[in-house]
């Protein structure tokens, strides 16, 4: 009978508030007007604050209630789970509706706060309080550069998930991690449909969002040799050196890549140069090669996550300059910093105080113009004062 809390779960979510009270109040279909979404912010517009009010309670709610509801019934809590997530569907795909209902970001976050809640007793108080402050931290300095909740969701939440994952063990997290994987591509919708990142034409950007793939080739130095480590490094770096080479000594090749291929993978300003992704290879084997494992891993972080976040605040959000980039971005590459070092101290890799050094270095660093490619300069000064630091 899992068909019956799943079914529950559905027709709870699929009643839209949104829908039925504008329809009542104002004989308007809110999916026809403002964001063209039966959601909490186009019933304000629309409809006012009292509807606007009881679609945002009910939204929030639908999801806790089907949980509620089915654990009530004697269901197991993974059922009662996907009971849940039937209700993010519901909102998402009502029948009655021809299956167009809101985007269930409202119930997706009330879950998340249910799991949450449930979750917070498997932390120590004071490592959760702490954890808090962190994110707390990372929030409202993106919520002063970037200003827009979607942006500050893509930062925030897999800080949160990667949190979790070190705090508790996986089997009680992965409701959690579904829902903040839910937010997360509404996040990114959002994003895409109202164009808030604001690139130069030059700029590609699928390099700059791939950036956090490298994570997993960072965290593979933990599972092999030192030796192992730098030959895989060094041969993904004379996969994409060769190209360049020979991109930069042959003409007809050039054009090729920057005028005949459709998908831009070099930017314009790179066709007398080395690119930046082999650059940024040369930054992880150089630092790897340099420096203790441990540092090298938190400074090549750095590296990925930190520029991710300089360059997606401070391109599209930033506007107070400082030479040549701009303070918008220059903080979000020191909170993410920051958060990474907070995360690698909590994994007893590297000292907080050690970290915290380290990514001040990175930021200065990502923000002087000292004449060296970033990908070069970033990692490796910032494993050299981590290094330092930890000598003292």
């Amino acid at each position: 009978m899992i068909w019956l809390p799943l079914a529950l779960g559905y027709l709870l979510g699929s009643f839209l508030p949104a829908y039925f009270l504008t329809k009542w109040i104002t004989g308007v279909d809110v999916r026809t007007v403002g964001t063209h979404h039966a959601g909490t912010t186009n019933v304000y517009r629309v409809a006012g604050f009292a509807p606007a009010m009881v679609t945002a309670v009910y939204d929030l709610l639908k999801g806790i209630l089907a949980v509620f509801i089915s654990n009530s019934l004697g269901y197991p809590e993974w059922v009662s789970y996907l009971s849940g997530l039937c209700a993010i569907l519901g909102h998402v795909f009502p029948f009655y509706l021809s299956f167009r209902g809101g985007k269930g970001a409202a119930t997706t976050v009330g879950l998340l706060l249910m799991s949450l809640w449930k979750l917070g007793r498997w932390i120590l108080l004071r490592d959760l309080l702490v954890d808090i402050l962190v994110l707390l931290l990372l929030v409202l300095v993106l919520l002063y550069t970037a200003r827009k909740g979607d942006v500050i969701g893509i930062f925030v939440l897999p800080a949160l998930a990667l949190l979790m994952a070190v705090r508790i063990e996986f089997s009680k997290v992965w409701f959690m991690d579904i829902l903040i994987s839910i937010l997360l591509l509404i996040n990114l919708k959002n994003i895409s449909e109202l164009r808030l990142f604001k690139f130069k034409e030059d700029v590609c950007a699928w390099r700059i969002y791939i950036r956090p793939v490298s994570l997993a080739l960072f965290c593979l130095s933990f599972f092999m040799s030192r030796s192992g480590f730098l030959t895989l490094t060094g041969t993904l770096l004379l996969i994409f050196v060769i190209p360049d080479v020979i991109r930069l000594t042959s003409e007809k090749v050039q054009r090729f890549f920057h005028k005949r291929v459709t998908f831009k993978i070099y930017k314009d300003e790179e066709k007398s140069k080395i690119s930046s992704m082999s650059l940024f290879l040369l930054g992880v084997f150089v630092t790897f090669l340099l420096f203790e494992k441990r540092i090298a891993f938190l400074s090549t972080v750095f590296l990925a996550f930190g520029d991710l976040a300089a360059k997606v605040v401070g391109i599209s959000f930033g506007k107070k300059k400082l030479f040549e980039k701009t303070i918008e971005g220059s903080l979000a590459h020191f909170v993410v910093c920051f958060y990474s070092a907070y995360l690698v101290s909590c994994l007893n890799l590297v000292d907080f105080p050690i970290g915290v050094a380290g990514a001040l270095a990175a930021t200065i660093t990502e923000l002087l113009p000292m004449g060296v490619n970033d990908n070069l300069s970033v990692p490796f000064f910032s494993a050299l004062v981590m290094s330092l630091w930890k000598l003292l």
